[in-house]
């Protein structure tokens, strides 16, 4: 046998039995490291953030916009998804990069909880934002019948977040099934010893796959963005005519005998927000709570839909096993770009619920000046 085919099989079949003695793994590069180490820093005030959110809404028992269930909740989840990104990513980092064996040892002790936790919060978020829409929806409602009274009652809200949460839980049960940790104790490098994997029913089951990655697609992704997109908008068309309807009734009689230059200046307004389906007046005609209710919108829809396409976008990839999530070199090592990406999604997801404070105090002036009276009364008390 030629030698030089000779050294090629030994070289491969050495591969193939480091393939088979150490687990798959991440490269930790210094950039990657200050990255993850940034972003774990942001989590950390993101779990003080939404923990001050949750003692504000605690503390504000009567107000003419009370923070009900629903916000405090939210607060909950947020904290959690932010305290959950540290204990996946920001351990992560100290172990691959920084080689702490006993931190490496107590990675993957809670590993496999705390991944499920986060997939439960995940599912839970949007949902907690759906109740308090829908609870928007009927303050600014006219017509409230006794099932909607019933549904948004001290009880009703109870019992929805219960329900709620409980279906959470149940769906995303079958992950805590699905993934195990594996042992590679003949790995030479100690920190790829260990990793996890799916379990082989959930490798092999097709009706898993078809319920972890369609159903709970449209649950988790599809359903959430529909519904919120659609009351918020039906929310803001409401204020917007409650806002030109007051504004007729302001306007002097004397308004028809006013110069032609400013008759057509005031017609539009009342004829876009009144006979042309969803289209608003100019944000600078509405009043504050209206640009409120519009700010605040956008800015939850649109960081709950980017974060989402991220997600599923690196889901549909992973599922497909495509090439550019391998590297060339070894593939038993994720891509660059692979790395890149699911860091991103991850830090997405978690940079959502960090700024939801943030979110809240510029859009929102009630709660802003709740957050100002919060820490107005701390500062007298720390001087008395």
């Amino acid at each position: 046998m030629n030698l030089t085919v000779l050294a090629e099989l030994i070289e491969l079949r050495a591969k193939a039995e480091a393939e088979l003695l150490c687990a798959h793994y991440e490269t930790y590069t210094p950039v990657r490291f200050v990255l993850i180490t940034i972003a774990t820093v942001i989590a950390c005030l993101g779990t003080m953030g939404n923990i001050l959110l949750l003692i504000v809404f605690s503390a504000k028992q009567i107000s003419n916009t009370p923070a009900t269930l629903y916000p405090s909740v939210l607060a909950c989840l947020d904290f959690a998804i932010c305290f959950e990104y540290i204990l996946l990513f920001g351990v992560d980092a100290l172990v691959s990069y920084l080689k702490i064996e006993s931190l490496f040892k107590l990675y993957y002790v809670y590993i496999v909880p705390a991944y499920v936790m986060a997939r439960i919060t995940q599912l839970a978020i949007p949902y907690m934002l759906i109740f308090a829409t829908l609870e928007r929806l009927f303050w600014t409602s006219k017509n409230k019948s006794n099932l909607l009274k019933a549904f948004h009652s001290s009880t009703g809200r109870h019992i929805t977040v219960i329900v709620s949460l409980a279906m959470c839980i149940l769906l995303r049960s079958p992950s805590a099934f699905a993934i195990k940790v594996d042992d590679y104790p003949n790995c030479p490098d100690f920190f790829r010893t260990k990793t996890t994997n799916p379990r082989e029913w959930a490798q092999e089951s097709g009706l898993y796959h078809f319920f972890d990655f369609q159903v709970m697609t449209i649950a988790q992704t599809l359903v959430p963005f529909v519904l919120l997109v659609g009351l918020n908008l039906i929310i803001v068309r409401r204020m917007c005519s409650d806002s030109v309807q007051k504004e007729k009734q302001q306007e002097p009689a004397e308004v028809h005998f006013q110069e032609e230059r400013l008759l057509t200046q005031i017609t539009p307004v009342h004829k876009s927000s009144t006979s042309m389906g969803l289209s608003f007046p100019p944000l600078k005609s509405m009043s504050p709570a209206v640009r409120s209710a519009v700010f605040t919108m956008a800015a939850i829809v649109t960081s709950y839909l980017i974060s989402n396409i991220l997600h599923l976008s690196l889901t549909v990839l992973e599922r497909s096993g495509h090439a550019i999530l391998k590297s060339e070199e070894d593939p038993l090592m994720s891509s660059t770009f692979h790395t890149f990406f699911s860091d991103l999604v991850s830090f997405v997801y978690m940079f959502t619920s960090a700024i939801r404070i943030v979110i809240y105090y510029t859009c929102n002036p009630k709660i802003r000046g709740d957050l100002i009276d919060f820490f107005a009364n701390r500062k007298n008390a720390v001087y008395l």
